[in-house]
């Protein structure tokens, strides 16, 4: 169980963004539904922060490589006139260049970007992100906007090497790596010998400082950056923290499990589907049945493929249980402690566990309180996300 210490425990859930690059795919809307039901839920017995600021990474290669494509390939472009897929196409063709523009051409970008500038196709991609999240009812309809004070590369690095977390090259022109051999992990080049720092290098700068604010950190990725994060938990505990990892798969369209940037996705994004399903069985069961459909249906792995005809049963599903509102099941049973023993030791509400309790509705299963935590109606939530590093630093670690 959660340890009695007399106090609420303190949480941060640390996301990976989803770059503001490309449409939101059914990885990305299970990779986000699963995160917002994490904060609801914990929210019902502990007190969480959620640290997902898209300007964090807009220096990595994945977005600045983005912006500089569009600099070099679609000056003044009209990003107002653009739609999510018209985004994602413009994001597929700059995968498919042969090559990748060296770092002396993205140097320019990534300054602009360390300054706050966002590329105005990213800046209406994240207007049309908000429009859905607020028709999916999600706890911060804003999510991933505002701008966190970050630590410098330098203190964090300088911090790693103090603490034998870290192996820095910079003074023989080499290259700087996360050093996780202790686990077993090989070493992770964070930042080039020409200056590019990746995704980590940024992560960090938000994360090392507030370390100490926190009883609990919960990092949450997707499968396929399993060993970078594993890395990141290894760092991050070597520096005191007690750590988490939650894990997505990505979800199959038609059999295929890709990334964005390889295409595939036309037809599937929200705005390809969402109007019938709303029209038909109403807004609240619709986003109680893409909850239930992608965080559980699909489960943990996400074997089987999306499936619009499917989602259309969890919607109806969903309308059901609306309809029916558990009334007088588990009316004994208080949700905070419910959802507390269903968290066990973990620290942190398993989406999969409480969606999954919904479904069974068992003897003692709180349902009608429960929907209002899932749906959104359950007391505290909907807390600003955390918005900087504020006090403290990094000095002293």
């Amino acid at each position: 169980m959660v340890a009695d210490t007399g106090r609420r425990q303190r949480v941060l859930l640390a996301p990976v963004t989803v770059s503001p690059t490309k449409p939101l795919t059914p990885t990305h809307l299970k990779y986000l539904l699963s995160l917002d039901l994490i904060r609801r839920a914990t929210d019902a017995f502990a007190d969480i922060d959620c640290a997902y600021h898209h300007t964090v990474y807009t220096g990595s290669r994945q977005v600045a490589g983005f912006w500089e494509y569009l600099e070099r390939r679609h000056p003044g472009i009209d990003a107002d006139a653009l739609g999510e897929e018209d985004i994602g196409h413009l994001y597929v063709d700059h995968h498919r260049e042969e090559t990748a523009a060296p770092y002396a051409a993205l140097r320019p970008v990534v300054r602009r970007a360390e300054d706050g500038w966002v590329h105005p196709v990213s800046a209406r991609l994240l207007d049309l992100w908000e429009g859905h999240y607020r028709r999916l009812g999600m706890v911060d309809p804003e999510l991933g906007r505002g701008r966190p004070e970050l630590a410098s590369a330098d203190e964090v690095i300088d911090l790693l090497v103090r603490h034998d977390a870290g192996l820095d090259g910079r003074p023989l022109a080499a290259p700087v790596y996360l050093d996780a051999t202790r686990k077993g992990l090989p070493l992770r080049l964070v930042m080039s010998a020409e200056g590019q720092a990746n995704y980590l290098v940024h992560l960090l700068r938000e994360l090392i400082p507030v370390l100490d604010r926190y009883d609990l950190v919960v990092l949450a990725h997707d499968v396929e950056l399993r060993s970078d994060y594993r890395t990141v938990a290894h760092v991050l505990e070597t520096l005191g923290a007690r750590v988490a990892r939650f894990e997505v798969p990505r979800v199959p369209l038609d059999g295929v499990t890709a990334s964005a940037r390889a295409g595939g996705w036309e037809g599937y994004t929200l705005g390809a589907f969402q109007d019938p399903l709303i029209e038909r069985h109403g807004l609240a069961a619709f986003r109680l049945g893409m909850r239930l459909y992608l965080v559980a249906g699909l489960g943990r792995t996400a074997q089987e493929s999306f499936s619009v005809k499917y989602l259309g049963r969890w919607v109806r599903r969903a309308e059901r249980l609306l309809a029916d509102g558990g009334a007088g099941q588990g009316a004994e049973v208080d949700v905070a402690s419910y959802l507390t023993r269903l968290t066990g030791r973990q620290g942190y509400a398993d989406p999969y566990r409480v969606a999954s309790a919904l479904l069974g509705r068992g003897a003692d299963v709180p349902v009608a309180e429960l929907l209002r935590v899932v749906t959104g109606e359950a007391a505290g939530a909907g807390e600003p996300v955390l918005s900087g590093v504020g006090a403290g630093g990094i000095e002293g670690q």
